[in-house]
C-alpha cells in the first residue's frame, strides 16, 4: 500500500514538473530565471530588448512583509511579469493568466509562476488571484 502511494506521489510530481516545463517553454525569458538571482538580474532578463523603462514588462508589483522560520519578517516583492508589456494602469482588466508572478524575498528570487504564488498566498493570507 505504501509503495502505491509513493508511486502516485511520484507520478503527480512528474506531471506537475512537466506542466511547469511546458508553461515555461512558452517564454524564453522565464526559462532564464533561477532561484537565488537578484531582483536587478530578474529585471534585466524580463526586460531584455526593452529600452528606457526598468519595469517595462512588469504589469504590476506588490510588496508584503511576511514572517520567516525564525519568527522575523522579510520583504517579499512580487513582480507580475507581462510578456507583452501591458501595464495595469492602461489595462486594469487584463486576465491574470496573461501575467506570471515572480516572487522575490529580500532581493533574491524564491520562485515564480501561479502555482508558487498560490501556495505562498495561501500560507500567508495574501489576496488570491485567479490565473485563468
Amino acid at each position: 500500500m505504501e509503495r502505491y502511494r509513493s508511486r502516485r506521489l511520484a507520478a503527480g510530481l512528474s506531471v506537475g514538473a512537466a506542466a511547469f516545463s511546458i508553461a515555461a517553454c512558452n517564454d524564453a525569458r522565464l526559462e532564464k530565471l533561477a532561484t537565488g538571482i537578484s531582483r536587478d538580474s530578474v529585471l534585466a532578463i524580463i526586460n531584455e530588448g526593452a529600452t528606457g523603462d526598468s519595469l517595462a514588462r512588469v504589469y504590476r508589483q506588490e510588496t508584503y512583509l511576511l514572517p520567516n522560520k525564525e519568527g522575523n519578517v522579510h520583504v517579499a516583492n512580487i513582480l507580475f511579469y507581462s510578456k507583452g508589456g501591458e501595464k495595469e494602469a492602461a489595462e486594469p482588466s487584463l486576465a491574470a493568466s496573461k501575467t506570471t508572478p515572480i516572487v522575490i524575498s529580500d532581493g533574491k528570487v524564491i520562485g515564480w509562476g501561479w502555482t508558487y504564488y498560490d501556495s505562498l498566498a495561501k500560507a500567508n493570507n495574501l489576496p488570491a488571484r485567479a490565473a485563468k
